[in-house]
């Protein structure tokens, strides 16, 4: 059964259920869901009613996290509508969302706690060191759809937003236990301290995977998470968040771990931040707050190998593909009610990023981009059932100079449970600094000296910023008590200077000892190499649809879908990286208060991510969970959860030598209160 049959199956078996009787069997049971929507902060930074943001958000909650049975951050984003994950060399997931997405997906922001993890290396975020725990996470709100107003150029495609649970959460200790096939193993360790003023959460993991059969993907990982939650009065707070983090990851060629260019290794990743957020809450519709962060990310990753039967006796391959940076990041925002129809978010942000890529750039010197950004959003309500949101983020940076990401949004509450949205919008990922060095080369040395093949050049090219022009229309409705939540939306995203390589020539460019080298099979010149610059452009439209249905406090039912459409004049090369469809189902029981048993179901279509060159999916799993709660003592209880993750076809991850796994998962938590 494909995607779409089984869409149109759970909606005519929801028709079904909101037309029978057994829908009043349940209406007495529906007093749970009598609260108001749920409130969002990642529209426009101001709190908002789901159902009257200028944007289309999902929200992931604790209690979702629980039931998807989730064992990393990045598998929580299969139930996310028009997103897709796989895993590039097995042990590094790639998140994106509406494709023309490669082994770094810049097109995706991620916050945590207001902090970006967008990296300036390569851009994109790197999930395979990523500074958060899944047990710390109270609530996560995905923005689909461009948000260059509120969070400025790398918010170009989508905008996940994880807020961490408050320290004061956590009462006593909690120790929990994860094993499963493949040498999976997990430990964590939870604490927190508490006094008349001061909150603290201590968390700290270890992970040990062996990843996929038959491949070189192990991982080994070190976390520790400190989150101090300081209230000085009634007024104003102090939140202190400290990551550091250290992973081991294999890698190789998949199809020749002694390829003398990518030879089987250890990859020795850190990553170490502070983040600093003062806040002052004038009143409920007044606030100030400050923001302040440093991070480091180093990876180590320096290896020489044999080359002899590529270049002959005595020949040997060095390379130096170690990378790092640091990042002093600061922002400034008010919020603020001049009158009882307006609010304003405003503020600015400075940011300093120092990179390094020896291999990729060609020399060892840290490279410096500077960023500056003032940014308002304004809502106002022409009338009860009208509401206009107007944005504009400016922000100029070292590499790309000024740009300005406009939004205009139109809200038309139908009644209390329904409502209309239209969005209009701009935004830009802007390059990172290697976009505009790129000069990469094989160094080999031979019996006759030193060899130089180039890799990837960036040719002389500008790299300018990508720009996304985006249309939405959009319906929000909750029906029966807020039991069943029914978002969907068309869209049409216009993209141009998009950012992609394609093969190119330099005459002469293969050297030995400096000199010029003659054609051969091995060496031919002038040289092929990969070249880099604004050379894409594609028009998408599609739909997408997220269905929420919980009748009562036992039952949930999560269903997604997404169809995409490029347009025919776009390059087969990002035609072919864009799923036409993705689905999620997610279903839940809790039989009492103890036990509970869910069932989730994820689908992406054929895709080939960019520069990979290998087909992908398509791609189905199946995934079962359960759990029981044992009662050891009034201040003392254990959880223990079992999960299975079945891969339904003969998927390939990425690329096509790391075939999918089948996975068991047993997992024991005890708990000190």
């Amino acid at each position: 059964m494909g995607p779409q049959q089984l869409f149109i199956y759970f909606l005519a078996s929801l028709g079904f259920l909101g037309s029978s009787p057994l829908l009043a069997q349940h209406n007495g049971g529906l007093d749970f869901f009598h609260g108001e929507a749920p409130v969002v902060l990642s529209a426009t930074r101001l709190a908002q009613p789901q159902i009257e943001a200028p944007a289309t958000i999902s929200i992931i909650d604790r209690q979702m996290i629980q039931l998807s049975g989730a064992k990393n951050i990045a598998d929580l984003f299969r139930l996310v509508p028009g997103m897709h994950v796989a895993n590039f060399r097995g042990n590094r997931a790639i998140v994106g969302y509406q494709g023309l997405s490669s082994e770094y997906p810049q097109g995706v922001q991620v916050l945590i706690d207001g902090k970006s993890e967008y990296s300036p290396l390569f851009g994109g975020v790197n999930w395979a060191t990523f500074p958060l725990l899944l047990e710390d996470i109270e609530r996560i709100e995905i923005s689909r759809g461009p948000n260059g107003a509120t969070f400025g150029s790398n918010a170009f495609q989508s905008v996940i937003n994880i807020m961490t649970s408050h320290s004061q959460q956590l009462q006593g200790s909690q120790l929990k236990v994860t094993l499963a096939n493949r040498g999976y193993q997990r430990t964590i360790f939870r604490h927190g301290l508490h006094t008349k003023q001061l909150d603290l959460r201590l968390s700290i993991s270890q992970l040990d995977d062996a990843g996929y059969a038959n491949n070189f993907d192990d991982t080994r990982q070190s976390m520790l998470n400190t989150r101090a939650d300081y209230s000085f009065n009634q007024q104003d707070s102090l939140q202190i968040n400290l990551n550091a983090l250290n992973t081991l990851r294999e890698t190789a060629n998949p199809d020749d771990p002694n390829d003398p260019f990518d030879p089987r290794r250890q990859q020795d990743e850190s990553y170490y931040s502070i983040a600093t957020k003062w806040q002052r809450s004038i009143n409920s519709d007044e606030q100030l707050s400050a923001k302040l962060s440093y991070t480091l990310m180093n990876s180590k990753d320096a290896y020489s190998h044999d080359a002899s039967t590529l270049f002959g006796a005595g020949a040997n391959y060095s390379a130096d593909q170690s990378a790092s940076y640091d990042r002093w990041d600061f922002e400034f925002e008010q919020l603020t009610k001049p009158n009882d129809n307006t609010r304003i978010a405003w503020g600015f942000g400075l940011r300093s990023d120092r990179v390094s890529l020896p291999f990729w750039i060609g020399d060892d010197k840290k490279y410096d981009n500077s960023l500056q950004r003032i940014f308002s959003n304004i809502e106002w309500r022409v009338s009860q059932q009208l509401i206009i949101n107007t944005g504009a983020l400016w922000e100029h940076t070292q590499l790309s100079g000024h740009q300005l990401s406009p939004r205009f949004a139109l809200n038309y509450l139908v009644n209390e449970q329904q409502s209309l949205r239209l969005i209009v919008s701009r935004a830009y990922r802007s390059p990172v600094p290697v976009e505009n060095q790129f000069n990469a080369e094989h160094v080999i040395q031979t019996a006759a000296g030193e060899l130089r093949i180039p890799v990837l050049n960036n040719n002389g090219n500008t790299i300018r910023p990508e720009t996304i022009n985006s249309l939405e229309l959009g319906y929000h409705g909750r029906y029966w008590h807020n039991a069943l939540v029914i978002d969907f939306k068309l869209f049409r995203n216009e993209y141009d200077h998009l950012v992609d390589t394609d093969i190119s020539s330099q005459a002469d460019a293969i050297t030995l000892n400096g000199l010029t080298v003659a054609h051969s099979p091995l060496t031919p010149n002038p040289a092929p190499f990969l070249s880099i610059h604004n050379c894409q452009a594609a028009d998408v439209n599609g739909f997408e649809l997220e269905l929420n249905y919980r009748p009562n406090r036992q039952d949930l039912l999560h269903l997604t879908y997404s169809h995409n459409h490029v347009t025919a004049n776009a390059d087969p090369r990002l035609q072919a990286s864009i799923p036409t469809d993705t689905f999620s189902l997610l279903a839940a029981h809790h039989f009492n208060a103890e036990q509970w048993a869910s069932v989730a179901f994820y689908y992406t279509g054929s895709m080939r991510y960019k520069n990979s060159g290998q087909q992908q999916g398509p791609t189905r799993r199946l995934d079962l969970n359960a759990g029981t709660k044992l009662k050891v003592s009034p201040r003392q209880n254990i959880d223990i959860n079992l999960g299975l993750q079945l891969a339904l076809d003969t998927n390939t991850d990425f690329l096509t030598a790391f075939k999918l796994d089948n996975r068991a998962f047993v997992e024991a938590s005890v708990n000190f209160n």
